[in-house]
């Protein structure tokens, strides 16, 4: 075997033992919460040593923010929705369209969410520290970046003008959350099953009346 497959290879064993070690954490840390999971419980779930953990990371806090920050999705999205800023300058889609594009890949992408959802949510008093990481680089980032592609719409002669951009962000993803927290952390799909589509259309359709210009 020559030195540079070797190298390659140690490299996958090093990020499979990494990977390994991130799903188990997260598996314990949804079934029994940040403040009560323990190191030794996510070794054991992952079948190696507790020794083997601090190889790969510092503390439990430290896989937790690992978590937020690889495995949430939400920056693939805030990246998606900055792209489409730029691309629909030149676009023939409506508004209408984009954003209800970008509704489904919020949803889409809160799916693999729900969990961490769900644990940010129950130890955001617990974990301030955190709770402050999640609104900063997950929640904050995307408002804004949406606010900015509002920005560009008002320039560009599709939607009144806005007192503030951030705020009326704020409120179409608002209106997604809600989707979230009453369809599936409550489980109100059991009594109003809505099918995403549906939300999304009826809340880009609601969300654009006020702020679309009236022609």
């Amino acid at each position: 075997m020559s030195p540079r497959i070797s190298a390659e290879s140690r490299d996958k064993y090093l990020k499979d033992r990494r990977d390994q070690i991130i799903d188990s954490a997260i598996e314990i840390f949804v079934n029994k919460g940040l403040d009560l999971a323990t190191v030794d419980e996510i070794a054991q779930a992952a079948g190696i040593s507790k020794g083997t953990i601090y190889l790969y990371f510092k503390s439990k806090d430290e896989i937790f923010d690992t978590i937020l920050a690889e495995r949430s999705s939400i920056p693939q999205l805030i990246d998606w929705i900055g792209s489409t800023k730029t691309s629909m300058e030149s676009s023939e889609f409506s508004l209408q369209s984009v954003l209800e594009n970008m509704g489904m890949k919020f949803l889409h992408t809160m799916e693999n969410y729900y969990p961490l959802f769900r644990l940010v949510l129950a130890d955001s008093h617990r974990y301030p520290v955190q709770a402050e990481h999640v609104y900063n680089n997950l929640i904050l980032k995307g408002n804004k970046v949406l606010a900015e592609f509002l920005a560009t719409q008002v320039e560009a002669g599709r939607i009144k003008p806005l007192d503030s951009p951030l705020i009326t962000a704020r409120c179409l993803i608002g209106m997604f959350v809600v989707f979230v927290l009453s369809q599936e952390m409550l489980g109100g799909k059991k009594f109003t099953p809505i099918k995403h589509r549906e939300w999304v259309r009826q809340a880009v359709k609601i969300f654009l009346e006020g702020v679309q210009i009236n022609k």
